[in-house]
């Protein structure tokens, strides 16, 4: 039995938010030529946090029981969105200082 729902849906914008979040993670790491291991440890609770919504998502559209939270999958696409801008802002930042020393 397969059965599809609205948070499911939401989970898979958390999936999207998730997998966007890794690469401009690791895309700042790739700019900077490594990275304090903080950044490692950022990756991987990216990671986690992917991994963990995608066995939700799995559980769920095999069950007829709702198991994802509507109100925590909310919380979470607002936290994702929160981080993919953050990171973006980030990306962004590093680039601009990339260029300005390769200019000079």
């Amino acid at each position: 039995m397969f059965v599809w729902g609205i948070d499911d849906d939401m989970t898979v914008v958390i999936l999207l938010l998730s997998a966007l979040s890794i690469y401009l993670a690791v895309d700042i790491t790739r700019l900077t030529k490594g990275a304090p291991r903080g950044w490692y440890v950022i990756i991987t609770a990216f990671l986690a946090v992917l991994v963990y919504w995608a066995v939700q998502l799995y559980f769920d559209t095999q069950s007829a029981s709702d198991l994802i939270d509507d109100t925590e999958a909310s919380i979470s696409i607002v936290v994702g969105v929160l981080f993919v801008v953050g990171l973006y802002m980030l990306n962004s930042s590093f680039r601009r200082q990339v260029k300005t020393a390769q200019a000079s």
